[in-house]
């Protein structure tokens, strides 16, 4: 009987980003992915910051102002 040997299974999604990042690895000329991988994700700061001004936007004019 023939084996064969599959990849494990990874979701869709997941494969999708990592070929995505490493693709803008070549494209940045870094030697790492991790590298690369810092200019993809958004850090605490920023977030914090987005949300402060969604929940302002959302909240705006409640009290009557």
């Amino acid at each position: 009987m023939l084996r064969t040997l599959s990849a494990p299974q990874t979701p869709r999604s997941e494969s999708e980003k990592l070929i995505k990042l490493k693709i803008m690895q070549q494209q940045a000329g870094h030697s790492w992915a991790s590298t690369t991988a810092v200019y993809t994700t958004v850090g605490q700061d920023a977030r914090n910051r987005m949300r402060r001004a969604a929940l302002a936007r959302a909240f705006e004019g409640e009290d009557g102002k």
